[in-house]
């Protein structure tokens, strides 16, 4: 019938011992143990990348530019009052 909306129903049957919810690093390290431990485990994510905001975006990046440009212009090669 026209105009008349149907509610569909989807039944997904999913056999997991533990759902994490979120890959930042304290879902990382949960969802290691448990796979150790020899569960098995989801882990959901909003973002298209794993890792959360520290690894893609945040903390890790900005001090892995840092350290990369440190070494790139030598600065840890300088003497303590200019360059050598």
């Amino acid at each position: 019938m026209p105009g008349r909306v149907r509610a569909a129903t989807l039944h997904h049957v999913y056999d997991y011992d533990l759902l994490v919810i979120g890959s930042g690093p304290g879902g990382q390290k949960a969802a290691i143990a448990a796979a150790k431990l020899g569960k098995r485990v989801c882990v959901a994510e909003r973002r298209h990348m794993m890792g959360g905001v520290c690894v893609n975006t945040g903390t890790i990046p900005s001090k892995t530019l840092r350290e990369a440009v440190l070494y790139l212009t030598g600065f840890s090669q300088r003497d303590m009052y200019g360059a050598s």
